[in-house]
């Protein structure tokens, strides 16, 4: 396995005493996907890279003087055990934070080691990931998932997802136009998707909610929504069908960039057979608006029938899981009222109860509001993630108590009492459940050395504290593994004593019924929220989905800030920020980049390859000029999670979602002024 990004990508490796010489494509695995991507060509750079953790470490000494030393896991779980219990015995649980970053597959571990301690503050990367998108999909229908039915549909649309450049992902778009199908792509950008869409909607950044809300208007004016399929399932219409009044086509052409007859057309496709959606779970939702506009999106699917229908999108209904191993569906965390969020988030904490918002994680260690912070426990952490993501290292500082596993030394590490090596991998044994409904046994592929797993890690915490639960109550690993598969009638080791696999039977999925399966408060689709109708009297918490216009908040610095700024897009051959320490992959782009469009680029002087300085309210960074023309004239893109460069750095950590508590990366101001070429 190669498992870099978390994907169960079979590989091939040539291995001579212990050791990987190269990796290739594996081929025509009969179970697993047996490509290899360029991020998994560099997998042995990945696996010995000199940033690897290699032993349990522990700090000693203060300030300038502190280095680490290496320890048995024996002293070094005893110690973390006693530190975290001592703690709770004086603060309380709830002074502890248990966080969880990338990998994912520890995740259901992690959440219940963290509420047997008794802390409500079990929080994770999906602070910024994900979790504005299960809010969304919650307030319209009530599942934190929609599941397009791309072959029963008539129309295809991608709304702001671009996976042009991942394997295996233009072929299925091929064949879709090959039937016939329609297929549309909104997305500021021009790119790989945009050149094979019948309808590019090149949108201003953040301006999704006003350009759905268009195309409703169209719609509605027309006398075109499905008026049946609305009054059996659906709640509030009258009341959207008034405020989309607002937002006639013209009106939206000059808020969205998009020109009046495009808006058309897409009105026009939107109600000319099935339609199915696809989302990204970030893109413009992180902004400030981005609950709201990805509820104006979805709503385009009730207000044409395409919810919970074939060809359309339905609520994810899922089969009884093989592996008991789904990584959001997690313990519910005590004492949620207690929580850090203090509050502030109360949609959140009502539709994920089992894990906490953290945006202002470093606000709340560095103030000690709304109480003191002791400890903080992170299995995987990349500071670059948070908005100001500087002020998060000096919050590390200033805890008491820090623990750190981690796969490579990073800013994170550096200011722990503890790190901890965990496996990658390719260092442990896994269960996969493959195609066909086969489940395979997967043998670590080199030998991990003092590195373990990290449920390893999470379940010796576990003992050494005398905390239980069903899964931190497994004696070891290869326990934890057989736990996993306690729904398939099989054992480990039954699976470890067949290569090729063994078959389970698989469960079909509980057919979908409209009726009784839309798990709002009105039991219905709901375009006015009843949820939001509890906190309306909060900013940004209309019951409908209502546009607010990000730039209109901006307008007394855009003399200064010009230019639109979107960060977080991510390129292919990079994840997070792993990847950019190995050599392989850095050196096909040596440097990050701003992209700009080349008539914004002549206006300023600017040359591909030459530098700049871009600033926005919060600071300045230098960047290579990079010249795009799928870009409109006054957007700027910065891509995502370079240590060195990371934009989050001058992203203002107050300029979040009030519903979900995301970031803006996607939707700022910046100012490009040339530096001098040498």
């Amino acid at each position: 396995m190669c498992g870099l990004c978390g994907g169960p990508c079979a590989i091939g490796a040539n291995i001579r005493d212990g050791h990987i010489l190269s990796v290739e494509k594996l081929k025509d695995h009969p179970f697993l996907p047996g490509d290899i991507c360029v991020r998994g060509a560099a997998l042995k750079q990945f696996l010995y890279h000199p940033d690897r953790i290699e032993y349990p470490m522990k700090k000693v000494g203060d300030g300038n003087d502190a280095y680490f030393v290496r320890v048995s896991w024996d002293e070094a779980i005893s110690d973390i055990a006693a530190r975290l219990l001592k703690t709770r015995d004086e603060s309380g649980a709830k002074s502890t934070i248990f966080y969880s970053g990338h990998p994912k597959w520890f995740r259901k571990t992690y959440a219940e080691l963290s509420a047997a301690y008794g802390t409500p503050n079990f929080v994770s990367e999906s602070s910024t990931c994900r979790s504005a998108t299960a809010i969304g999909n919650q307030l319209v229908c009530g599942s934190p998932m929609l599941m397009s039915d791309i072959p029963g549909c008539d129309v295809y649309v991608i709304w702001t997802e671009n996976q042009s450049g991942q394997q295996g992902y233009a072929q299925p778009l091929a064949r879709i136009k090959a039937q016939g199908k329609k297929i549309i792509v909104v997305d500021p950008h021009k790119n790989g998707l945009t050149e094979i869409a019948d309808l590019h909607l090149q949108l201003k950044p953040g301006t999704d909610g006003a350009l759905a809300l268009g195309i409703a208007n169209i719609i509605i004016s027309k006398g075109l929504e499905n008026k049946d399929y609305i009054e059996k399932y659906t709640f509030g219409f009258e009341a959207y069908s008034d405020y989309v009044q607002n937002y006639p086509p013209d009106i939206v052409a000059g808020i969205t960039g998009v020109p009046e007859e495009q808006i058309y057309m897409a009105a026009d496709l939107f109600t000319t057979g099935k339609v199915a959606l696809k989302c990204a779970n970030c893109s413009f939702l992180q902004g400030i608006n981005g609950v709201q506009n990805l509820r104006a999106v979805l709503l385009l699917l009730a207000l044409t029938g395409n919810i919970g229908l074939k060809g359309g999108n339905r609520p994810a209904v899922m089969p009884p899981l093989k592996l008991d191993t789904f990584h959001h569906d997690l313990v519910q965390r005590p004492d949620i009222d207690q929580d850090i969020s203090n509050g502030e988030f109360p949609v959140w904490n009502e539709i994920i109860n089992n894990e906490g918002q953290s945006i202002r994680l470093a606000d709340i260690i560095l103030n000690e509001q709304p109480y003191k912070i002791r400890n903080f426990i992170a299995f995987g952490m990349n500071v670059g993630m948070w908005p100001e993501c500087d002020r998060i290292v000096e919050a590390l500082k200033m805890v008491e108590f820090s623990v750190v596993t981690e796969l490579f030394w990073n800013e994170a590490c550096m200011e722990a009492d503890y790190v901890l090596p965990a496996c990658a991998p390719s260092e442990r044994d896994q269960v996969i459940s493959g195609k066909q409904n086969r489940l395979l046994f997967v043998e670590h592929l080199i030998d991990p050395k003092d590195k373990l797993p990290d449920v390893e890690i999470m379940l010796r915490l576990a003992h050494a504290m005398n905390l239980h639960g069903d899964f931190i109550d497994q004696p070891d690993y290869d326990a934890y593994l057989n736990y996993t598969m306690r729904r398939t009638g099989v054992t480990l080791e039954e699976l470890k004593a067949a290569p090729e696999g063994i078959s389970v039977k698989g469960n079909p999925p509980k057919p979908f019924d409209l009726s009784t399966d839309i798990h709002t408060p009105s039991g219905k689709i709901e375009f006015v929220s009843t949820l939001l109708e509890k906190y309306q009297d909060r900013t940004g918490y209309d019951p409908l989905p209502v546009f607010t216009d990000w730039r209109e908040q901006m307008t007394d610095r855009r003399s200064d800030f010009p230019f639109d700024l979107v960060t977080g897009s991510r390129k292919p051959f990079y994840f997070h920020s792993r990847t950019y320490r190995l050599p392989w992959i850095s050196n096909l782009e040596k440097h990050t980049s701003l992209s700009i469009c080349g008539d914004d680029a002549r206006r300023l002087g600017l040359k591909n390859g030459q530098m700049a300085r871009l600033s926005t309210p919060k600071g300045s960074m230098n960047y290579h000029v990079m010249i795009d023309n799928g870009l409109k004239s006054g957007v700027v893109y910065v891509y995502h999670d370079d240590e060195k460069q990371n934009i989050n750095r001058i992203i203002d950590k107050n300029y979040i979602d009030p519903i979900s508590g995301f970031p803006g990366y996607r939707c700022y101001i910046c100012r490009i002024d040339p530096l001098p070429r040498y």
